[in-house]
């Protein structure tokens, strides 16, 4: 059976995409607790752009920030379709500077939706075209930070056996990077996911604190023979795939729509992928699956600049 990677809201939400978690010992990174599928602790808001998808007050996907021109706040969030492709998600909120989503803090920044478009195209059946496009009801402030940057983070995302670092000073939000044109998801490099997702498949409870992991691209040969096996259909052009082949290290339901990153030569982050489905989470030989971004830019700058009220 294939695995939607979001939480669903029945009485209460039960799981929504899935984040993997870092290959470096727990003591490497954050306060190292474990969790998600052989992820540990993020940095409290190393990753400013994540957000949390709420309904009911319970988390059930992720998504990204993204900046709207030159402007310092943004009403754009980017995530997947099957989080929000039944348009009637009840006190539907997006939470942004947060890292345990129990426990809300100062930092936190929380805002209804005013408006959801997911691609005209997106396939349940087969999650093609998974991608969609929020519109803020309130604009989120960004950091201090030079206009126009994007997938930067004053935070290190390693650390030499060091406990959780003090956070004052540090940005509560900052927008990710789109990729360019064109731009390739190189097979073998260690992309970084992050998400409130489940620390196990079995699992029944979201992580109350944003927990990451790092994961290697997979070919799209590999991919594709990976889910023939399982006869689901694999799309290259508009997903690509990434994991180890030992498997446990992975996104699980609960982190659907949060991004998968890579970072540029210069250090900025940027968003290559959305966590979109998977067979289980952290299977041996069945990497988690990811929408492709850079095959949807001219429709999301479309989106982005028909929707956006802060251009």
């Amino acid at each position: 059976m294939r695995f939607m990677r979001h939480v669903v809201v029945a009485v209460g939400l039960l799981g929504c995409g899935s984040s993997a978690l870092d290959p470096n010992p727990p003591d490497e990174v954050g306060q190292g607790t474990r969790g998600i599928v052989g992820g540990i602790e993020a940095w409290p808001y190393s990753w400013p752009w994540i957000v949390s998808l709420q309904s009911i007050g319970y988390h059930f996907c992720g998504g990204s920030l993204v900046r709207v021109g030159s402007q310092a706040r943004t009403d754009i969030v980017i995530t997947a379709a099957h989080c929000v492709a039944d348009d009637r998600v009840p006190e539907f909120r997006v939470v942004a500077g947060v890292h345990d989503v129990r426990a809300p803090g100062a930092r936190q920044v929380t805002t209804r939706v005013a408006k959801i478009v997911y691609h005209p195209d997106y396939d349940p059946e087969t999650s093609e075209n998974d991608i969609a496009v929020l519109k803020l009801e309130t604009p989120v402030e960004f950091g201090s930070g030079p206009s126009t940057s994007c997938g930067r983070t004053s935070i290190p995302h390693r650390s030499s056996r060091s406990s959780r670092p003090p956070v004052w000073g540090w940005p509560v939000a900052q927008p990710v990077c789109l990729p360019s044109s064109g731009q390739q998801v190189p097979v073998g490099a260690i992309a970084s996911i992050a998400g409130w997702g489940l620390t196990k498949e079995d699992d029944y409870d979201t992580s109350s604190i944003l927990m990451q992991v790092r994961v290697p691209i997979v070919s799209d040969e590999a991919l594709i023979a990976a889910y023939t096996q399982e006869r689901i259909p694999i799309a290259p052009a508009l997903m690509f795939g990434a994991g180890y082949p030992e498997g446990g290290r992975d996104s699980c339901q609960g982190d659907s729509g949060g991004p998968l990153v890579l970072p540029e030569p210069d250090g900025a982050y940027v968003l290559h992928g959305l966590t979109s489905f998977g067979l289980g989470c952290g299977r041996p030989g069945l990497p988690g699956v990811y929408t492709r971004v850079s095959h949807y830019l001219p429709w999301l700058h479309a989106r982005i600049h028909e929707l956006s009220g802060v251009q």
